[in-house]
């Protein structure tokens, strides 16, 4: 009967001690979750600040290219493709952001600059999810590798 005590009581030490592991297992693996922002909240952290790319569709940009988007809030956005200046609109819709018409000089550039622009105006033609982490934008296409940028500092 001791024995049977002392086999039970350890089965429910072990019993307790997995319980607890695999609850906090459980809790590691849920993902972080993000405060949702609305579109005007989206905006407000968008405008008026020049956002430099990092990566477009993943991959890394050339050093000191200046591929760049300033937004504002009434809708429009300019920048730099890394060579060429432009202009156009953006809207915002549920977190989405998607690009309208976009004019851009027409410079002459060296190759490897001009595919990464190439990438960066392709991107601008996709629907993205926009999302902020880390101090950085990150938009996310339907397909494909997201782009990321940070806030150029000009102190």
């Amino acid at each position: 009967m001791k024995n049977a005590k002392r086999i039970l009581s350890q089965i429910l030490a072990v019993s307790l001690v997995l319980a607890f592991l695999s609850g906090c297992a459980v809790k590691q693996q849920e993902p972080l979750s993000a405060p949702v922002m609305d579109d005007a909240t989206i905006i407000s952290h968008l405008a008026g600040k020049v956002w430099v790319a990092e990566y477009i569709h993943g991959k890394p940009v050339i050093d000191m290219s200046h591929t760049s988007m300033v937004f504002a809030e009434n809708g429009t956005v300019k920048g730099r493709g890394g060579c060429n200046s432009f202009s156009g609109t953006y809207e915002m819709k549920d977190g989405i952001i998607s690009f309208g018409h976009m004019a851009a000089t027409m410079k002459l550039c060296p190759e490897a600059i001009n595919d990464q622009e190439f990438r960066f105006f392709q991107s601008l033609k996709e629907k993205h999810a926009v999302a902020f982490k880390n101090g950085l934008l990150i938009l996310t296409p339907d397909s494909g590798e997201p782009s990321s940028f940070a806030v150029h500092n000009t102190n």
